[in-house]
């Protein structure tokens, strides 16, 4: 799954199989993603064509609609578990396990330019049967989980969200560990981490290779390397997109002058200034400001 996706909890229960075996063994759909941690005991579970027999700690997701139910309901080895339906949206995508050390799970993401969008590249794995190390972590956080929906008071459901992702994401860290995937990222990304956040944060001044160069203690030609690796741009470039950024900002939202606006990101040459901004939007920045005033008050016309 993404980490960018949006988790919504529908309903969440604790069900035992021995006192209520009639419902557990028929079939059951669902149209959403439904995460099962057994309790204690045996639960004899039918998923699809397959026949499972989990035990305690250990956890199953079915996909949304995935037909499931009890093959060996009313036996007295049968055991509790919980379950949680949710959404999640962009939904998941599914790959044989098998496949998991070729998957670039821990990468950088150029959602880190602070000019770059969203994006659903970062992943999670979550695989579909696990037996989870943290079990005793898992049932408290189901615990928790069930008292918040079923006694509902103030943000319940902002707080079963977070409780399913943290549950979700301890399933997935120690799925990472047991599969002995390099989660490491290599000394060149935390040198990229430091020059973003130094360029997001000094952009408007004169960024010699001087000033780059005793900031992130690394020489300049290495870091135009490291940025166009992580980026997929250049250094000036991503400066440049910093600076129109913010004076797309001050045309919306000020009636500062176009030769002010321009000293305030880091150029003093107002012409120089509209120039590179024409490059990068298509417009002036007086034709923007005029365009994006003229949409506003259509807006509001309707």
């Amino acid at each position: 799954m993404s980490r960018l996706s949006i988790l919504d909890v529908k309903w969440t229960d604790l069900l035992d199989t021995k006192t209520n075996p009639s419902f557990f063994g028929r079939d059951h759909y669902n149209p959403y993603y439904e995460l099962i941690l057994v309790a204690e005991g045996e639960v004899h579970l039918r998923a699809g064509s397959k026949q499972l027999t989990l035990g305690m700690g250990d956890s199953y997701l079915l996909m949304p609609w995935e037909q499931h139910g009890g093959w060996k309901p009313g036996t007295e080895n049968g055991g509790t578990f919980f379950w949680v339906q949710f959404s999640c949206s962009p939904g998941m995508n599914q790959f044989v396990l098998n496949r998991a050390a070729d998957l670039n799970i821990v990468h950088a993401e150029r959602t880190e330019l602070r000019t770059v969008e969203g994006r659903h590249e970062d992943l999670l794995v979550l695989p579909r049967e696990y037996r989870n190390r943290g079990r005793y972590r898992l049932l408290d956080l189901f615990e928790r989980l069930v008292k918040t929906m079923n006694q509902p008071e103030g943000y319940f459901r902002f707080q079963a969200t977070l409780l399913l992702a943290e549950m979700l994401q301890t399933i997935a860290t120690d799925f990472l560990e047991q599969s002995h995937l390099d989660t490491a990222f290599p000394a060149s990304y935390i040198t990229f981490r430091k020059l973003v956040n130094y360029l997001n944060n000094g952009y408007e001044a004169e960024l010699t290779k001087e000033r780059l160069e005793q900031a992130t203690d690394r020489k300049y030609e290495y870091l135009c390397q490291v940025f166009k690796k992580y980026a997929d741009t250049t250094i000036h470039h991503y400066i440049r997109q910093l600076r129109v950024q913010r004076a797309k900002h001050l045309l919306l939202h000020s009636d500062k002058p176009l030769q002010t606006i321009a000293s305030e990101i880091g150029y003093q040459e107002p012409f120089y200034f509209s120039r590179i901004f024409k490059k990068l939007e298509g417009v002036s920045p007086q034709h923007y400001r005029e365009k994006i005033a003229g949409q506003r008050e259509e807006s509001n016309r309707l």
